[in-house]
């Protein structure tokens, strides 16, 4: 064993006792982009941004209660920064549930697990159900969760939940960081399954998900209502060096959407090498689809919906940047990431998105042209990140920036308030006590 101290905790330094567990961390980052490219105009947007979670836990033999505490706040010259619930929320329960855990609850070594109150999930490969990591604020949903795995590795997962709705809204409320309790709504219910299976052959896994996801009168929440089934699978070989590997994700989405008649698919691949090297260096060819709206007057809607699934690992910065998402996008790419020195990481990746529907829109963009007569290259995004630990799993620095090259569409489309290219850029350090 190292005589090397570990990590300093507050845990250790409060010297609490054994039933009794506080942890957190605190992030502050900066974020600056040069030229918007959503529809309606603006120029130039920055800020400053913090996130501070603390998370409590007390426990007995069988029960427990936890309680987290998010408080996610922007400072400095955003007046001219569109802000979302995805910014701010500003001294909030992220998480306040009940716990029991049980053993041998089914067979002989098992762990049943089941959750009341109001919780985060990470899901599968995080595409369509994920606990935030690089937005400022954080998906929470309310209900029951009930996780059971068995010594082999076997996991399986149901839920039903409200998804919980981020306040304050508007955009002076969000500027002042305003203090105002988060709302389940009981119109909006968030349910599903999952199972993990350990060894499908050899050193593969692979994960099946259902979910659904049921609104009702949700005009409040400005989206339409929506009723959807979504099934999955994703199956996988881990990164080991000197071997080929591999990723892939399935998702078929039906259902309706308003008075709309709803169907729509992903598809997710990566092959990637991982190096014999003393860098751990990884090569990887990426490839995402997400259907989009083949015609907006059709009574039919084919745009894919990513449900509350995180999208920074794979498309790039979000906080204010953003650009990309599983909707209506056909996104070619390639990747590379190290070592290359004690302490240090490096992600370079450069990807190609085009339009999976002429007519439906560029989604985070909001421009479109339903005529289909744009052309459908949106533009490319090359992207490089350096992390570096200052203090081995208590401080980290990290910085990095993407380049937006326009594609024709943008060149074309109506509606289109700039033609240059966008660069955004960001630094952030993360204190975990």
């Amino acid at each position: 064993q190292s005589d090397e101290p570990g990590p300093w905790r507050l845990d250790d330094a409060l010297g609490t006792p054994d039933w009794f567990e506080i942890k957190g961390t605190f992030r502050a980052r900066w974020e600056n982009f040069d030229e918007q490219f959503r529809a309606g105009g603006g120029g130039q947007q920055h800020g400053i941004f913090s996130r501070t979670l603390v998370e409590m836990t007390v426990r007995d033999e069988f029960l427990s209660a936890t309680a987290e505490i998010q408080d996610s706040r922007v400072y400095s010259g955003v007046s001219d920064t569109r802000l979302s619930g995805g910014d701010v929320n500003a001294l909030e329960f992220l998480q306040a549930y009940v716990a029991g855990e049980f053993t041998n609850a089914f067979t002989p070594g098992d762990q049943l697990r089941v959750q009341l109150g109001r919780h985060t999930m990470d899901i599968a490969s995080r595409r369509l159900v994920a606990r935030n990591r690089y937005r400022n604020t954080i998906n929470a949903f309310t209900g029951v969760n009930a996780q059971w795995g068995d010594p082999e590795g076997t996991r399986v997962r149901a839920f039903y939940t409200f998804p919980v709705q981020r306040l304050p809204g508007g955009q002076a409320a969000r500027e002042d960081n305003e203090i105002e309790a988060d709302e389940e709504r009981t119109n909006v219910r968030f349910w599903g399954a999952s199972a993990f299976v350990p060894a499908v052959f050899d050193d593969t896994s692979a994960e099946f998900y259902l979910f659904g996801l049921d609104e009702s009168d949700a005009r409040d929440l400005n989206t339409a209502d929506r009723d959807y089934t979504t099934l999955g699978m994703h199956w996988r070989r881990p990164a080991t060096p000197g071997i080929v590997y591999w990723e892939l994700e399935t998702a078929y989405q039906f259902g309706d959407r308003g008075a709309l008649d709803h169907e729509a698919l992903m598809q997710h691949v990566t092959l990637g090498y991982a190096f014999e090297d003393s860098m751990k260096s990884r090569a990887e060819l990426l490839f995402d689809y997400a259907s989009g709206d083949s015609d907006p007057n059709d009574g039919d809607s084919g745009r894919f919906d990513r449900l509350f699934g995180a999208r920074r690992f794979e498309f790039g910065p979000t906080g204010i940047f953003g650009p990309f998402s599983l909707a209506n996008l056909v996104s070619p790419g390639v990747r590379y990431s190290s070592r290359p020195a004690d302490r240090w990481q490096l992600m370079l990746t450069h990807r190609l998105h085009y339009l999976a529907e002429d007519r439906d829109a560029w989604v985070n963009s909001g421009l479109a042209d339903p005529t289909g007569n744009t052309d459908d290259f949106i533009g490319s995004l090359s992207e490089f990140r350096v992390r570096y630990d200052i203090e081995p799993r208590s401080m980290r620095l990290e910085f990095g920036a993407a380049y937006l090259a326009a594609g024709d569409f943008v060149d074309d489309v109506p509606g289109a308030t700039t033609q240059g290219d966008t660069l955004y850029g960001y630094v952030q350090t993360i204190f975990t006590f």
